[in-house]
């Protein structure tokens, strides 16, 4: 087996177009939900590769939201492809390296609330690496890129340097524009209700085509280019 470190791993990962790379150690996930757990997924898992491509942000000033969807569906294809090849080629150096997916399929879906879950939360495992905070819109907030991003990861059996934990504060404690803007009320300031989001977000044209129809908590939130 060929030794790796943390930070060829990095390396690779923006070689490959990822503009951010951490790492967490699977001891930070002891508060993970029964049956979400990285070891859960990939038993012999020590340590957590987060990656996060950056979602244009002039997406968000098209009067179509064919233009966001489409960048957005781009971006699951880009993210999930880096990942399988970082997987790929940790397992050519002898480690088992699992890749989670960016969106679907999930491991959980409840028809009834509309719930889906993955079989990882990338947004709670990228805090966990050291690439922002949760937002009260419940979407990661990174200082330089904001909440502009794409997430994925991949699971190894190799304990590798961990980042730090994110120093900076998100949302100012007394915004409420993403609460207050949301057309479905499905913000609480800590959860989304996806039954909601999804009443008003997931639409289809007459021709038949999936559109992402809001991304007001995205678009109207003063940190969506970086925390000033």
């Amino acid at each position: 087996m060929k030794t790796i470190s943390a930070e060829e791993i990095r390396c690779r990962a923006k070689e490959l177009g990822a503009d951010l790379c951490g790492i967490a150690s699977v001891e930070r996930f002891d508060d993970a939900p029964p049956g979400f757990h990285p070891t859960d997924v990939a038993l012999g898992c020590k340590s957590v590769i987060v990656l996060a491509a950056r979602f244009p942000s002039s997406t968000l000033a098209a009067s179509s939201q064919a233009a966001y969807t489409f960048v957005r569906n781009r971006l699951v294809d880009r993210i999930d492809s880096i990942t399988v090849q970082i997987s790929s080629e940790l397992e050519q150096l002898g480690y088992c390296a699992v890749p989670i997916p960016s969106s679907d399929p999930y491991d959980y879906w409840d028809d009834s609330r509309r719930h889906g879950q993955g079989i990882l939360s990338l947004k709670h495992a990228a805090v966990r690496a050291g690439l922002g905070h949760m937002g009260k819109n419940t979407l990661l907030v990174n200082d330089e890129l904001g909440n502009m991003l794409w997430l994925g990861a991949v699971l190894i059996d190799k304990e590798l340097e961990p980042d730090l934990i994110a120093g900076y504060q998100t949302c100012n404690p007394d915004c409420r524009i993403c609460l207050d803007s949301c057309p479905a009320n499905a913000l609480d300031g800590t959860t989304i209700d996806q039954r909601k989001c999804r009443g008003v977000s997931a639409k289809y044209t007459e021709g038949g085509g999936g559109v992402y129809a809001c991304n007001l908590c995205r678009k109207l939130c003063p940190q969506n280019k970086g925390i000033k």
